[in-house]
């Protein structure tokens, strides 16, 4: 069964191209690219300021990134100084803004912009572009068949990694 993953892995990695050095040809890794969609995933990533008021310093390095990070990493198992670098680097292009929330708290809102936004928007289009370039030779019976498929190997994979982690202590 390894080796038979493994074979699907390779020939998956490269009909989507993923050992491309950027994503679907666009500006943004992989990596980039799934920080981008799980922004836009959320409708805006509020976090606590200490005191209401953001001091200079956490304004200038952008500390105030750092809860938004953490969520945003542990959803996607990478390090947290890992996506705060990528935050900022969408922050510098303009893809992403912090700014005060409506509450009282003053809380910090993350989100996009709407130059952010036509950056997902654009790499939505190109990955489903992508895929229905991949499954267009399939016919109906086919691209159910393969539908049912994928829906049954996330049900497996869901249940094992659920028990995996019901073991660890």
């Amino acid at each position: 069964m390894i080796n038979d993953i493994r074979r699907f892995n390779r020939l998956y990695t490269g009909l989507i191209g993923l050992l491309d050095e950027t994503f679907l040809h666009s500006a943004y890794t992989l990596t980039e690219a799934r920080v981008l969609f799980e922004l836009g995933r959320r409708p805006g990533h509020i976090a606590p300021v200490a005191g209401g008021k953001t001091g200079f310093l956490a304004r200038a390095l952008q500390l105030d990134l750092a809860p938004a990070a953490s969520e945003i990493a542990r959803a996607l198992q990478l390090d947290a100084g890992y996506v705060i670098r990528i935050l900022r680097k969408f922050s510098a292009a303009g893809l992403t803004e912090t700014r005060s929330g409506p509450d009282v708290m003053r809380r910090r809102i993350l989100s996009l912009t709407q130059r952010g936004l036509a950056a997902l928007t654009s790499l939505q289009a190109a990955a489903d572009r992508d895929l229905a370039r991949l499954t267009a030779a399939l016919g109906d019976e086919e691209a159910v068949e393969l539908s049912d498929m994928l829906a049954r190997l996330s049900s497996l994979l869901d249940t094992a990694v659920a028990s995996d982690r019901l073991e660890m202590p």
